[in-house]
């Protein structure tokens, strides 16, 4: 399939529009903990991210909100220092949006709970 690229707008305290990857592998949005702290808000918690290559980091807790082909909504994003962006199943479902695995792009379904 390739690799699926969406842009994005992500906004909080502040805002950020670029092009991230989307992992279908990936639970939770990730962005860098330098971006994270100067675009969201940031929360109390911290959760222990297991990476793709199997490592562990501490990653903290924000929120705040994504848009992704005209659709928005809250969306929990986990950071560390020097992650990679990448956009999880948790955002795309969030917004009502999926992966076409035969066409490697992203479409709308039938979920709206969270749409705003």
């Amino acid at each position: 399939m390739g690799h699926v690229i969406v842009k994005a707008i992500i906004r909080g305290k502040g805002e950020y529009i670029g092009e991230l990857l989307v992992d279908t592998g990936a639970s939770f949005t990730v962005l860098p903990l330098e971006l994270a702290e100067r675009i969201l808000h940031k929360t109390p918690y911290t959760v222990e991210l297991k990476l793709g290559d199997g490592r562990k980091v501490k990653a903290k807790v924000f929120i705040g909100e994504i848009e992704i082909e005209n659709r928005r909504g809250p969306v929990r994003i986990l950071a560390f220092p020097k992650a990679q962006p990448v956009i999880g199943v948790d955002t795309l479902e969030t917004l009502g949006l999926k992966v076409d695995p035969t066409t490697g792009k992203i479409e709308k379904t039938e979920y709206y709970m969270l749409y705003i």
